[in-house]
């Protein structure tokens, strides 16, 4: 694993983002400083500070006793719940490497993770929909070979949890003790306490290892440029088994005393709802989540006059039209780059301008360079598209497969992302796409990512994603998946080529392809899915005819 090269540690511990604190520490540490405060919101479940520490320590010492030792792997695949955040933080508080998984992987994905992870303890939840994941993944950890040692069922039938399984600890009363020196401690900061799986579009889930050190990095770096305090309530519907849900729940609230608002699943009425009742004033998530709140906001104006203060938006390609709206509906939105392995490295700060937040994808953040390099990995000039690397207080120690590592990081700590953009004179980020959304018409390249932002200026566009087709002439040709706005009807292949052609957009990037579905795709982090688009057009072309 190649962590952080010493050179660049001193440079970061200089600037007060690395430090030795323990991330297992940050609920005690909270209740001690604000006990009183509201740490998290779900649903009927309202925990202050206190609460939730006496809730940690209780599931912590309870999976000592269940055998779980530090440096053992929990993994945990659960819906969004208080006690999901509960156990993940009394992971962290014996020294375990806490290991989520977002719901939605099932046999396929869960196979490959198994076999990556090899986990200490696993927990499930009893039910999710119509599944049985308790009873999934024990036949497929029994076919697999996987034999943790402690097995949790969680939901509301787990009272009767199958054999070999057991239950997670009630919430204590306000009146149980806190103690917790019998504990073991957290471990060190520089030690891997998270393991994040990619949810890739198209190859296998990766495993991301961060530790204290790189995660309350992020925490810093974010607090610093937002100027995120105790006056914060944050808001996400995103997994907590993804950074950003992590983030926004278990991370930055704590450190600075803020409440966290925690969806149990994504719904854009009940976000905006909820928004307004919790006076929140900041999220972050893909660019559905967005849309969601800016469209909530066109819709009612009068129902909504507490409006979310700030969203920082990633995940997926950003219209620069989307930043428009929020501002204009008050929301002071931006595009910011990141992914599990960096989780922000472009940020904006409250004074940077509109042009800017929908134009760019940040500023590198504080201690994070960011480069964009050419095929032999030289750096490039100001302004020269490239492939995007970096270096970072936020970066992960390193992937699970040393072979990763290997392609991906250098000698000298680069990362090397797979993205493609450019970097001007002062550090704004332009990120274009990816190595692998670059279409080849006809031996001319271009990025799909231009073409999505031009048509999804387009007043009848919500969403859109763009990607190269087989060709037999050309080798690809341009194919755009049109997702309407609420409330409108398709303008039409030709008036959407004629919006193309009134913003003097190369002819040569002009879809031939046109499809109106009713959603993209998308991973759970919130990137779209282009191969599944592919396999549409595949599986209907020469029996659906293309939109008129």
């Amino acid at each position: 694993m190649p962590g952080t090269p010493p050179g660049l540690d001193d440079r970061y511990r200089a600037r007060g983002l690395r430090t030795d604190e323990r991330i297992g520490w940050l609920p005690s540490r909270a209740a001690g400083r604000w006990p009183d405060r509201t740490a998290l919101v779900c649903e009927d479940t309202r925990l202050t500070y206190a609460q939730l520490s006496r809730w940690v320590t209780r599931v912590a010492a309870w999976l000592v006793d269940a055998g779980i030792r530090p440096g053992d792997r929990l993994l945990w695949q659960l819906p969004n719940s208080v006690e999901a955040v509960v156990l993940h933080l009394a992971g962290w508080r014996i020294g375990a490497l806490c290991v989520p998984v977002v719901p939605a992987y099932r046999e396929h994905e869960m196979a490959q993770i198994f076999a990556d992870a090899r986990p200490s303890a696993v927990v499930f939840a009893s039910t999710l929909g119509s599944r049985s994941p308790v009873a999934e993944m024990e036949a497929l950890m029994d076919s697999a070979g996987v034999t943790p040692r402690v097995r949790i069922s969680v939901g509301t039938d787990s009272a009767v949890a199958r054999p070999g399984w057991t239950t997670l600890p009630a919430q204590p009363p306000d009146t149980a003790l806190t103690e917790d020196l019998s504990l073991p401690d957290p471990a060190h900061a520089g030690t891997a306490c998270l393991l994040l799986y990619t949810s890739g579009t198209t190859a296998k889930p990766k495993g991301a290892l961060h530790s204290s050190a790189t995660l309350l990095a992020e925490v810093t770096t974010l607090g610093r440029s937002l100027g995120y305090s105790h006056r914060d309530v944050s808001i996400t519907g995103a997994p907590i088994s993804h950074i950003a849900g992590l983030l926004l729940t278990a991370l930055l609230p704590s450190a600075y005393g803020a409440k966290a608002v925690l969806l149990t699943k994504w719904d854009a009425d009940t976000a905006v709802a909820l928004a307004s009742k919790e006076k929140a004033t900041f999220s972050c998530g893909p660019t559905v989540f967005l849309q969601g709140f800016v469209e909530g906001y066109e819709a009612n104006p009068e129902q909504h006059p507490h409006r979310l203060s700030s969203f920082m938006c990633g995940g997926a390609a950003i219209s620069p039209s989307l930043i428009e709206r929020a501002d204009a509906a008050g929301i002071h939105a931006f595009r910011s780059w990141g992914m599990t392995e960096a989780p922000t490295v472009g940020l904006v700060g409250p004074d940077d301008s509109l042009h800017l937040r929908a134009h760019t994808d940040g500023r590198s953040s504080e201690g994070c360079e960011v480069q964009a390099v050419d095929a032999d990995r030289n750096p490039l000039p100001p302004n020269t598209l490239g492939e995007l690397r970096l270096r970072a207080p936020e970066q992960m120690l390193g992937y699970t497969d040393p072979t990763l590592d290997a392609e991906q990081v250098d000698s000298e700590g680069w990362f090397y992302t797979g993205d493609v953009g450019q970097v001007d004179a002062d550090g704004w980020i332009t990120m274009t796409g990816r190595l692998k959304d670059v279409i080849n018409r006809g031996g001319e390249k271009f990025s799909a990512q231009d073409i999505e932002h031009a048509i999804s200026s387009h007043a009848a566009v919500g969403a859109v994603a763009v990607t190269g087709l087989p060709d037999d002439r050309l080798g690809e040709c341009v194919a755009a998946f049109v997702v309407l706005r609420q409330g409108r009807d398709w303008p039409g292949q030709q008036a959407l080529l004629d919006h193309l052609e009134a913003q003097k957009l190369a002819r040569a990037k002009f879809p031939t392809v046109w499809r109106q579905v009713d959603e993209l795709p998308m991973t759970m982090s919130g990137k779209v899915q282009k191969n599944r688009l592919v396999e549409l057009w595949e599986a209907e072309r020469g029996a659906v005819p293309e939109p008129a």
